[in-house]
């Protein structure tokens, strides 16, 4: 592995951040809400310095069945065949992620990103009503390998 020169940190050498939003909606307004979410990302491409986009939806695991020693010789509960109805009005949470090329740390880098972010933030409004709580934006920089 290349070590980093006296200065330079790990994400110096790297690939472009990736820039991660989610946040919470009712689970019936999900579809149109990631419809939305895909028209903006068609949107974009490479010229406008995003090289990838993705839209997510958080699932939860299921839980496994219980297969804890019985007392007696009765057979475990079993879950049921059918999977239970989800709830439309619990939350689904969504996921976009934006892989960003751009230059090492700079200001015109900084201002890039500032711009990538305020119309991510303009892209959002359509949908914003059906926002559940606050819409989060993180940056993660990649590790050099």
């Amino acid at each position: 592995m290349e070590r980093a020169r006296r200065g330079e940190s790990v994400t110096d050498r790297t690939a472009g951040p990736l820039v991660c939003v989610y946040y919470r909606v009712a689970r019936a307004d999900a579809p149109r809400v990631i419809s939305e979410v895909r028209e903006f990302q068609r949107t974009l491409g490479p010229a406008g310095g995003v090289n990838s986009t993705e839209v997510l939806l958080r699932f939860d695991l299921p839980s496994p069945a219980s297969i804890a020693s019985l007392p007696d010789a009765r057979a475990p509960s079993l879950p049921p065949a059918e999977p239970p109805v989800a709830d439309a009005g619990a939350d689904a949470t969504v996921m976009e992620t934006y892989r960003l090329s751009l230059p090492l740390p700079s200001p015109e880098a900084d201002a890039a990103l500032r711009a990538f972010l305020a119309r991510l933030e303009t892209a959002s409004l359509p949908h914003a009503s059906l926002v559940r709580g606050a819409r989060h934006v993180e940056l993660f920089a990649p590790c050099a390998s």
